[in-house]
């Protein structure tokens, strides 16, 4: 094994074993916004914009009017892309910076929810 080889084991070995499990309940809201900001600032962060708008993407994909996210429910059906659903995201945590520790799944929930809300049921006659 050469020299390159053993080295780019050894890198790809460290990494392995640095990286926790990932869970969406342990990403706060503040951790999204920097990740996001980061992501969506340019195309110096091309990994941050993906992870930005895929955490985002995932958690909207997992909630609708039927199924709801910790109380939250929104209307899916407006088919917004990745980009515009990070946007919204993002404009709902800044303007509620007292949010920012809470969990970013909920917060995603949240801000979906006031901006694409389901209509009222209406009751079967």
């Amino acid at each position: 094994m050469s020299t390159v080889h053993r080295s780019l084991a050894a890198v790809l070995v460290i990494t392995a074993l640095s990286v926790g499990p990932a869970s969406a309940a342990e990403v706060s809201g503040r951790q999204l916004l920097s990740l996001c900001a980061a992501g969506l600032a340019g195309a110096d962060h091309p990994v941050e914009a993906a992870e930005c708008t895929g955490f985002i993407a995932g958690v909207a994909d997992t909630f609708d009017c039927v199924e709801a996210n910790h109380g939250a429910r929104w209307n899916s059906k407006v088919n917004l892309p990745e980009a515009e659903l990070a946007g919204l995201v993002i404009q709902y945590i800044q303007s509620h910076p007292e949010a920012l520790e809470s969990d970013a799944h909920r917060l995603v929930g949240a801000a979906l929810a006031a901006a694409y809300p389901c209509r009222p049921r209406t009751a079967a006659k």
